[in-house]
């Protein structure tokens, strides 16, 4: 009923692994139950860290054990104090925590219940009721009995891992006691070592550092005279640039005449090519361009000077004389100070009109430039303007297609109706002209009676039931006349056709007579066109664009025609 997997007694196998557990570093070990260490994490304790090398500054101070310590305890108090209260309770907590911290042992025994959950709710595949009859108090009884030893097993069981786990632990702690011994032991030398090596290798540094001390002074010393030497000869070049310049400052004041005589002495010393730079010194020239410079001078041949002033009472004389000219000139600048200071004073205030008058003419400039702008813009919105006006409302109203044959078809009206051309009159006078003859004509039909009117109708209706009679008889009569005259023309022997073509209407036209409208658009179009004619063409061309104006004329003369006739008849 109890499988147990867990061994009563620990192997030989299972004492190496502690063994080996014990001996590598500990590391976390995730479980269900473990507590969580998130507060930890964030909050690192204080740790004995070694300094780094770079971070000595006085070697023969801080290699020593005690003074090396000291400063490490100070720098970890350091640490100790910039770590807050709350911090410092987390980390206590955790390390509080992983230390009591125990793993539940593993509990790995299967009873009946993890087999089948129902196996106390249930025999035979029937529910058990929960009053439980009296035949059935053995097997409950039984069941009773067997749980209850399960349940005494279980717990041997978990008082046997209890015994293991101590002898373990026990044996755990023993083995890391003798660790920390030995390393307690092994620390005690290696601090023995490093002081005795600490103190060999502070004694050799003070060696060296009096050796080193030695060679910097007399390393000084050298560099003190070198540098007394230097300064020296860079007086003595200095010196001797002054004294050339002199010479040649004084070979300058000598007359022409004996400068002319010692030509050669000029060109040697090249006194015309450089003038008072005999030598070409610089302030970036070194010290090795000056010494290279010196010994030149000194390894080579020297030049006798061509001396003009040979008493020191020649110079005097040239001194005095160049005393009286500043005098002179000194007096003549005295003279002539309030003058210059008026002048200057002038040119200032000349400066500043200048100033004051090019600042009103550049405001003024700017001032007209910013009016230009805006004049050039306002233009250009203006004819912006113009052309979207001209383009569009004007144009639509003025310049369109429509509105245009709207004008010819007024003017046309206006010429038909009112028999004169509108000559200076606009679109909107020539309406409303028409429109008060429309009205009159409305007005006088109005005043008619209907009576009258409808005597007018049925005499115009009479009079047009007389002119179809009239033609009707008319074309009868011109058949048989010409019937009549072809039958006597063939009588006598006379080839004769038949002449008589009616006048066929649009209607009656067949679609085969393309060749006689040519030849007679042929014959229309050599005859000359009276002004009638012009308009009626000119309005078809506005208004019926693909039809031909032939028929138009034609339709137009036959009207005229027939109106003719009937006031004739009338």
């Amino acid at each position: 009923m109890i499988n147990t997997d867990w061994p009563r007694i620990l192997s030989n196998k299972s004492l190496k692994k502690c063994k080996q557990n014990s001996s590598l570093p500990l590391t976390k070990i995730k479980n269900k139950k473990d507590i969580s260490n998130a507060s930890a994490e964030k909050v690192v304790p204080p740790r004995e860290e070694f300094l780094p090398v770079k971070d000595l500054k006085k070697v023969e101070n801080l290699l020593p054990l005690t003074l090396y310590s000291k400063k490490q305890n100070k720098n970890r108090f350091k640490h100790r104090l910039n770590i807050s209260i709350y911090k410092k309770y987390k980390i206590i907590s955790a390390d509080l925590r992983n230390r009591l911290h125990v793993e539940d042992p593993i509990n790995e025994l299967i009873a009946v219940n993890d087999i089948d959950k129902d196996f106390y709710s249930g025999v035979d595949g029937r529910p058990v009721r929960f009053r439980i009859p009296v035949f059935k108090s053995l097997k409950e009884s039984l069941n009773k009995l067997l749980h209850i030893k399960q349940e005494i097993g279980i717990k041997k069981d978990c008082s046997l891992q209890i015994d293991t786990n101590y002898r373990n632990e026990m044996r755990v702690f023993e083995f890391a006691v003798k660790r920390l011994s030995d390393q307690v032991k092994s620390f005690d030398t290696f601090i023995s070592e490093s002081h005795h090596k600490s103190m060999t290798i502070l004694s050799k540094s003070e060696k060296l550092r009096n050796q080193v001390e030695l060679q910097l002074q007399e390393l000084q010393s050298v560099a003190i005279e070198k540098f007394t030497i230097m300064s020296k000869l860079i007086g003595l070049e200095y010196k001797y640039g002054l004294q050339q310049k002199y010479g040649r400052f004084l070979y300058y004041l000598s007359p022409p005449s004996w400068r002319l005589r010692n030509r050669d002495f000029a060109r040697s010393c090249e006194i015309e090519a450089k003038g008072f730079d005999f030598i070409n010194s610089n302030e970036d020239d070194n010290f090795a361009v000056i010494f290279e410079r010196l010994q030149h001078i000194c390894y080579g041949v020297p030049i006798k000077p061509a001396l003009y002033f040979t008493r020191p009472r020649d110079l005097m004389d040239v001194f005095d004389a160049m005393e009286t000219q500043q005098l002179h000139y000194y007096t003549h600048v005295h003279h002539v100070a309030p003058y210059t200071k008026i002048l200057k004073d002038g040119i200032i205030t000349l400066k500043d009109i200048i100033n004051q008058d090019s600042a009103s003419v550049v405001s003024s400039i700017k001032r007209f430039e910013d009016f230009l702008l805006f004049s050039e813009r306002k233009c250009a919105h203006l004819e912006e303007k113009f052309f979207k006006i001209l383009y569009g409302l004007f144009y639509k109203c003025v310049a369109a297609t429509d509105v245009l044959k709207l004008t010819v078809h007024l003017q046309f009206c206006y010429e038909r109706v009112l028999q004169e051309k509108p000559l200076n009159m606009d679109l909107r006078t020539i309406a409303k002209s028409l429109e008060f003859v429309y009205m009159d004509l409305s007005k006088k039909l109005d005043s008619i009676k209907s009576d009258a009117v409808r005597r007018a109708v049925i005499k115009c209706m009479d009079i047009e039931k007389l002119q179809i009679r009239r033609a009707n008889k008319a074309a009868t009569e011109l058949r048989l006349f010409h019937r009549l005259e072809r039958e006597l023309l063939r009588s006598f022997g006379f080839c004769t056709d038949n002449r008589y073509k009616p006048i066929k209407h649009k209607k009656d036209e067949s679609k085969n007579s393309n060749k006689a409208k040519h030849i007679e658009n042929n014959v229309q179009k050599k005859k000359s066109l009276t002004e009638a004619e012009l308009e009626y063409l000119i309005l078809f061309t506005d208004w019926t664009e693909n039809e031909d104006p032939s028929t138009f004329l034609e339709s137009l003369n036959l009207n005229d025609k027939n109106n003719e006739k009937d006031h004739d008849v009338i």
